[in-house]
Formats: structure tokens, sequence, C-alpha cells
């Protein structure tokens, strides 16, 4: 990535962060209120897919580590999968 597009990267990442937070919220709001098992396992997917790079990446360049690839991968596969029940057997 080039230094250029780096200032945007941020506050892109800071955007996605907020608006997944919004939807797992209003996936346990209508968990809560319905006992929906499919929404429950909506916004853990959504959270799972979204979430992990998003925390991981600045981590690793902040304390100067490799980047915990293989976690973030394993998150979202995990995520996928939870969408998946959510949508098909929930």
């Amino acid at each position: 990535m080039t230094a250029a597009f780096e200032p945007l990267l941020v506050p892109a990442s800071l955007f996605v962060a907020a608006l997944s937070l919004l939807v797992v919220a209003q996936c346990y709001r209508g968990y809560a209120r319905n006992g929906s098992r499919p929404l429950l396992f909506l916004g853990l997917g959504v959270a799972l897919v979204t979430l992990p790079s998003l925390l991981l990446y600045p981590v690793s360049v902040a304390f100067a580590v490799p980047a915990y690839v293989d976690v973030a991968v394993l998150a979202q596969l995990l995520g996928l999968l939870s969408l998946l029940y959510a949508f098909t057997r929930a």
C-alpha cells in the first residue's frame, strides 16, 4: 500500500468496526427480544468476520510482532460457518 492511501486506512477501518458493532448490537437486541437463534448466530458471524482482522492489524503494527494471520483467518472461517448456520439451520 502506498503512503498516499494510509491516512484513509484508519478512518475507514474505524467506520467498518463501528458499523459492524452496530449490526452486532441490533442482532443481539433481536435475539434478546424474540429469542431468535438465527439472529444470535448472525451477530456472532458478523462479529467474527469483521472485527478480528480490524483489531489484530493495529496490535501487530504497534508492538512490531508478526501479523496473526492464522488467528484472523480462523476467526473469519468460524464467522462464515456461523453465518451459514444462521441462514440454513438455526
